[in-house]
């Protein structure tokens, strides 16, 4: 029986980054595109090679959303680096970290890190609206930073200088967008649920186990209020025995053409593990 906790799920996904990312520090791509470059390029691609896997590294030792977000950010820096570098050992890393890092299991591991008391996380899915536009953002946040501090060491100043006040100007804004999308999940609480996202709700929905009629796995929104955000296929419908009041948020209520504030008797919400979601919440 020791043997079956120690092999848990959560556990596992785990160890297996850790591995992958402990195993591509010995690789080191960044360091060594930086063995053919400049003085002053190899410097700035060392420090942001070790300083950006320190942070992951530091990131898996202590789960959280804050965390989640950093290893968002990171390790899909890691897979171009290393195609860059062209190993195929380092790629193999960095995309074996990706895809376990992209895995629900490992997503719930992290946001329940940062769980209060008695509570169970569930992440949720990312609405698919908003998928290209995050990766953009990704895009240009990491582009202009780490591109702007190699274009000053090549003395490119002029290109450089623009892409670092670029992404001094992204840092108020893009990591907190990016956050928001980390810090999404059902919430299953002693006294009922909570869904706690503010990405598609201005206001956290309670819901009190009293309240809650019925609970069900369903492909068809229905007469439903679909809180998902627009993601496809299958979602947890939860009935309450009488309306409640929901307040969506300002964009949701736009892509939705209603009101801010609904009441509703029924409404959708689509976690990363819906079976694991729908067996803890009716257990």
């Amino acid at each position: 029986m020791a043997i079956f906790t120690r092999l848990r799920p959560d556990r596992m996904v785990i160890a297996v980054v850790v591995v992958a990312w402990a195993v591509l520090a010995l690789s080191s791509p960044w360091q060594s595109i930086a063995d053919d470059s400049s003085r002053a390029v190899a410097w700035v691609l060392t420090t942001w090679g070790w300083l950006l896997w320190t942070s992951v590294a530091v990131s898996l030792l202590v789960p959280s959303p804050i965390s989640l977000t950093i290893v968002r950010i990171v390790v899909p820096l890691s897979v171009v680096v290393s195609t860059i570098e062209a190993s195929p050992f380092a790629i193999f890393c960095a995309v074996v970290a990706l895809i376990v890092c992209a895995s629900p299991v490992f997503v719930d591991t992290m946001v329940q890190g940062g769980a209060y008391g008695d509570e169970t996380r569930f992440s949720l899915r990312t609405p698919l609206p908003y998928v290209a536009p995050a990766v953009l953002a990704w895009l240009l946040y990491t582009a202009s930073l780490i591109g702007g501090s190699l274009f000053l060491a090549a003395h490119r100043y002029w290109p450089g200088a623009v892409l670092i006040a670029v992404g001094i100007l992204l840092t108020r804004s893009i990591p907190q967008r990016l956050h928001r999308l980390a810090r999404r999940w059902l919430v299953l609480v002693p006294v009922g649920i909570v869904v706690h996202d503010h990405l598609v709700l201005h206001e956290t929905i309670m819901a009190p186990t009293g309240k809650i009629a019925s609970v069900a796995l369903t492909s068809n929104v229905g007469e439903a209020a679909d809180l998902t955000g627009g993601v496809i296929g299958n979602r947890i419908a939860i009935t309450l025995t009488e309306a409640d009041k929901v307040v969506l948020s300002k964009i949701s209520a736009k892509t939705l053409g209603t009101t801010e504030a609904l009441h509703v008797k029924m409404f959708c919400i689509a976690p990363r593990r819906l079976t694991a979601a729908l067996a803890a919440i009716t257990q």
